[in-house]
């Protein structure tokens, strides 16, 4: 039984990732047009971008190059019953990710890209966990790695977009 959890815990983690990046990428675009505009005129954001907000070319280069980090960590959990610390600290990561979408939309006063399904983030991380914690895997996971690996792994799918969109974004 705990073998079946450990490989759903792993694996699905892709899977909620997916399902939340699917919301992500169908509305980010108006969003991101929406949340550069009320920016502060000092920060230095491309005035087209500021305008336009992010293009779908763009998003769906970033979203895909995130989604590459997430399945290799989803692949790697599976491969080590979830004892990976690389996977722990994604799960980790997924799951603080989650959280920052429900504070953005607190603090802008209303829906922001990928709130809508932040139950399925939230839910599956602490599921996940739990899972893990049951079955004795032990704990591997750092704040700091985690925080490290959301804000490279975010910093990798942007830098990425921007190269291979032809630095249009």
């Amino acid at each position: 039984m705990n073998s079946k959890r450990i490989r759903l815990a792993t694996a699905g983690l892709f899977v909620a990732w997916l399902i939340h990046d699917l919301e992500e990428l169908a509305t980010m675009g108006d969003t991101s047009r929406i949340l550069l505009q009320k920016l502060p005129d000092w920060m230095p954001v491309p005035s087209s971008i500021r305008q336009q907000g992010l293009t779908t070319s763009y998003l769906a280069t970033g979203i895909a190059t995130i989604g590459l980090i997430v399945a290799a960590a989803a692949i790697r959990g599976y491969r080590t019953q979830g004892r990976s610390a690389f996977y722990q600290n994604t799960l980790l990561a997924f799951g603080l990710h989650g959280l920052g979408h429900l504070a953005l939309s607190v603090l802008t006063g209303g829906y922001t890209s990928g709130v809508a399904t932040v139950p399925v983030v939230v839910l599956f991380w602490l599921w996940a966990t739990r899972v893990l914690e049951q079955a004795g895997v032990p704990s591997r996971r750092s704040l700091p790695a985690a925080i490290a690996l959301l804000a490279g792994s975010l910093a990798v799918g942007h830098i990425t977009a921007y190269v291979l969109t032809g630095n249009q974004p």
